[in-house]
């Protein structure tokens, strides 16, 4: 509890301090917005596919931003000594940060039902949608994380991915029936239509959850392994 609070308040004091940056941010999300607004297809389901992207673009980041930062400064062995363990550093900094993009995607979903009349933005069932996508993308993270264990500055890598799952939410275009089953995202954007549309199984549930746990447990056993063997390794920084 403490470490979640520290990193909390770590992370607002950072929002604040640089919240230039943010208010780009906040205006990039917007014209992002406006061009899922005007592409083919439902609005409901793009803008919501939208959301999930933006939401688990922060976690597809974090923990990679954390590792490179830390072999950066020079202080990630240090964090082997520290009485938390480095995947639980990774979490907590994921879910801080992930609370905190909320805020940015209630201002975008504000935007699109004031100003462009989209209704059906807030229901029950979208929130826990949300949050088992992104417990599933944090999979990836773990994964993008290993990365930046061997190459330190993987930026520029990361952000091809997750504008890649921009497309895969299926908000710019339609993407393939097959690709669908992939990944948490592009499900998550099929399971939410299913949902509206009453066509909801058993079946759908337990393939959403499988997605989204099997990308977890992945991505966190390639982290494992990546950050035992780096250790017996000098890290390039």
């Amino acid at each position: 509890m403490n470490l979640i609070k520290a990193e909390f308040r770590k992370s607002l004091i950072e929002a604040v301090s640089y919240y230039p940056d943010y208010i780009v941010g906040l205006i990039t999300d917007f014209f992002i917005l406006l061009i899922v607004i005007n592409t083919d297809g439902n609005t409901t389901e793009k803008v919501f596919g939208y959301i999930l992207w933006l939401l688990a673009s922060g976690v597809i980041s974090e923990a990679s931003m954390c590792i490179s930062t830390e072999k950066q400064l020079g202080t990630l062995q240090n964090i082997m000594i520290k009485p938390y363990s480095i995947e639980q550093i990774v979490t907590v900094k994921t879910v801080v940060w992930f609370s905190i993009n909320v805020i940015k995607a209630v201002i975008t979903l504000v935007i699109a039902m004031v100003f462009f009349g989209i209704e059906n933005l807030f229901r029950a069932e979208y929130l826990y949608i949300t949050v088992f996508v992104c417990i599933g993308i944090m999979g990836l993270s773990y994964v993008l994380a290993s990365v930046t264990l061997m190459f330190t500055k993987v930026a520029s890598f990361v952000n091809i991915i997750s504008y890649g799952f921009l497309f895969l939410s299926g908000s710019i275009v339609k993407i393939p029936d097959v690709l669908v089953y992939t990944n948490p995202i592009s499900y998550g954007v099929k399971y939410a239509s299913l949902i509206l549309e009453n066509g909801l199984r058993f079946t759908d549930t337990i393939i959403f959850l499988s997605i989204c746990v099997s990308w977890l447990l992945v991505g966190y056993l390639i982290f494992k392994f990546m950050f035992n063997r780096s250790k017996q390794f000098r890290w390039t920084y």
